[in-house]
């Protein structure tokens, strides 16, 4: 018989199940536990229900930390199979109601290539019972201070439980980095923000959605900064008079990437895009209109 999953501790009330998506356990009164993020898929969702019931604690809620599809996709099991009330960002919280909107998105807002519609840009639905704000959230006896950490996703919220911050993905853990040099934003400005304000909020150790946690804190925040920095350096230098997708291309040739898919053609797209609105913001590209194409010039 395969072995049950483990949490692995971060706090005395504070666990994590590592995979390609690490999901968080928040333990309060009567063993009751708060789910942050719940992975890909029902798999991900069965493998943290399993960990919980090993570890002696009862899931009672969830609360989701964007809406992106590999971070709630074990929503639907979880709701389902365990009735837990789910807690989710504002504006996200709609998307994950109505998943076709991420790949719908993706795909400048048009209906998107069947290619599009699997389980890493469509979850299945989840419903959201109550939207977090900012501040302080009281749940079995836990305070769980909720952080605006927006910028990867529209309506990012990071999570704070005493001294372990459950960053989601306002940061990458450092081989993430390394796989992929142009990791994805869909606001650069304030992705760029949201890894400063990691750096300052004191936290012992900090869980990133994907990679290893991290004592580091200020070493992962540098390299995040100087990751984002270096594309928008080399996004910036692409910008001669071409369209969108040419700096796309020129981008990944020269930060070592290879596309051989529609999904990740359009994630990189959406990324090449949010950094030409950030320079145009920032003053460092303008674009025209010419022969019917949006061209890019570096300023």
């Amino acid at each position: 018989m395969a072995r049950a999953p483990s949490l692995i501790p971060l706090s005395e009330r504070v666990y994590y199940l590592p995979g390609s998506v690490n999901c968080a356990v928040v333990v309060g009164e009567g063993g009751q536990a708060v789910l942050i993020d719940t992975g890909q898929d029902k798999d991900h969702g069965r493998r943290l229900a399993q960990a919980c019931e090993a570890q002696g604690v009862k899931p009672a809620a969830i609360a989701n930390t964007h809406s992106h599809a590999d971070h709630y996709g074990g929503n639907d099991y979880l709701t389902r199979s365990l009735g837990l009330p789910v807690y989710a960002p504002p504006f996200e919280a709609g998307i994950m109601q109505e998943p076709y909107l991420e790949p719908v998105y993706l795909f400048a807002g048009a209906k998107p290539p069947a290619e599009m519609l699997n389980k890493w840009l469509l979850a299945k639905p989840s419903p959201v019972d109550y939207l977090l704000a900012p501040g302080e959230l009281e749940l079995f006896g836990i305070t769980i201070t909720v952080l605006d950490t927006s910028g990867h996703a529209h309506r990012h919220y990071a999570l704070q439980v005493d001294d372990v911050l459950l960053a989601a993905d306002a940061v990458f853990g450092l081989g993430l980095l390394e796989k992929y040099p142009l990791p994805f934003g869909q606001d650069i400005g304030r992705q760029r923000a949201s890894m400063t304000a990691v750096g300052t909020l004191g936290a012992r150790v900090v869980v990133p959605g994907h990679g290893e946690p991290t004592e580091e804190v200020g070493g992962l925040v540098a390299a995040n900064l100087a990751a984002l920095d270096r594309a928008a350096e080399v996004v910036a230098a692409a910008c001669t008079g071409v369209d969108s997708a040419t700096v796309l291309k020129t981008t990944c040739d020269e930060l070592g990437i290879a596309i051989n898919d529609l999904p990740r053609y359009t994630l990189n797209l959406c990324t090449v895009q949010a950094y030409l609105s950030y320079l145009r913001e920032t003053g460092r590209v303008s674009f025209e209109l010419r022969d019917n194409r949006l061209c890019w010039q570096r300023v």
